[in-house]
C-alpha cells in the first residue's frame, strides 16, 4: 500500500497525486488552504519509487493502477471522493479513472497532465527520450541530472530562485535510481492515448496554468473541460497554493 496521510479527520476525502520526483509535500501550500474548508479531507499519497513508498515498485500502467485501487480501497472504504493530479499524477488518475470506472469516484481534477501520444512515431520519439533520461537518472549525479531535467520547455516559466528551491527539495525527498525505474515504467510513451474519449458530461476537469501553452493547445484540440489559473505556467499548485485551491473548490462545489 502507498504511503498516505490524512490531513483531516471529517469531510469528503480529496485525493492527491504528485509528479514525477515529488513527494507528498507538494501539497503542502494548498492543504494548508484547504484545511480550513469544512467538507474537505484532504488525502496525500506518495507514488511508488518516490518518498515513503519507494520500497513500492511498479512495472506499468496497469500494475500502477492496481496499487493505487488496493490504497484506495483500503483508505476510504467505497467512500466517495475525489482525485487530483499533476502532472504523472494527473496521468496516473486519468488512467485510473478511464480503465477501472470506480463507482465512488466524483470526479478528477488533473494539473498539467497529459492525455496521451496519438502515433507510433510520437510514442517512439517519447520512449528514447524518456530512456536517455532514466539511465542518466540511474547513473550520474544526481544533482547534475536535475539542473538540466529542470531546464526543460515545460518548466520555462520558474524563475532562477523558484528552479534552485525545486532542485533542492528534489534532492532530499528522492534518489535518481529510484527515479529511473518509474519514468520507465510510467513513461507517455507506454500511456493509452485518451483523445477519444468523450469528455461530455465526463467528471473529468483540467486545470492549467495561462503560460502553460502546450497544455492550452492539447485543451483546445481536443476539445477538454478545462479552467485556466491566471499569471501562472505548468505547475499551478505550487506557483499560487490559493488560486489552485479556489479553482479546485469551485469545480466541487459545482458538482
Amino acid at each position: 500500500m502507498l504511503a498516505y496521510q490524512w490531513h483531516k479527520t471529517s469531510g469528503t476525502p480529496v485525493v492527491f497525486l504528485h509528479g514525477l520526483l515529488g513527494s507528498q509535500q507538494d501539497w503542502v501550500g494548498v492543504i494548508q488552504y484547504l484545511q480550513n474548508i469544512p467538507n474537505i479531507r484532504p488525502l496525500t499519497l506518495d507514488l511508488p519509487f518516490h518518498a515513503f513508498s519507494k520500497n513500492i515498485h511498479c512495472q506499468d500502467f496497469q500494475e500502477m493502477r492496481a496499487i493505487l485501487d488496493k490504497t484506495l480501497n483500503h483508505l476510504l472504504a467505497q467512500q466517495p471522493f475525489w482525485l487530483v493530479g499533476y502532472s504523472l499524477g494527473g496521468r496516473i488518475a486519468l488512467d485510473y479513472t478511464i480503465q477501472l470506472k470506480p463507482s465512488n469516484l466524483l470526479g478528477i481534477i488533473l494539473e498539467g497532465a497529459n492525455i496521451g501520444l496519438k502515433t507510433d512515431e510520437e510514442k517512439a520519439l517519447r520512449w528514447n527520450n524518456d530512456k536517455a533520461w532514466a539511465e542518466r537518472f540511474r547513473t550520474e549525479n544526481f544533482s547534475d541530472v536535475l539542473k538540466e531535467w529542470y531546464q526543460q520547455p515545460v518548466f520555462a516559466n520558474l524563475d532562477p530562485d523558484k528552479r534552485l528551491d525545486l532542485i533542492e527539495k528534489r534532492q532530499k525527498n528522492n534518489e535518481g535510481k529510484q527515479i529511473a525505474p518509474m519514468l520507465e515504467a510510467t513513461s507517455l510513451a507506454k500511456q493509452n492515448f485518451y483523445g477519444n474519449y468523450s469528455w461530455n458530461k465526463s467528471i473529468i476537469h483540467f486545470l492549467i496554468g495561462e503560460k502553460d501553452e502546450k497544455f492550452k493547445n492539447m485543451a483546445k484540440q481536443y476539445k477538454l473541460p478545462y479552467q485556466l489559473i491566471d499569471n501562472v505556467g505548468h505547475n499551478t499548485h505550487q506557483a499560487s497554493p490559493e488560486r489552485f485551491a479556489n479553482s479546485l473548490l469551485n469545480i466541487i462545489n459545482r458538482k
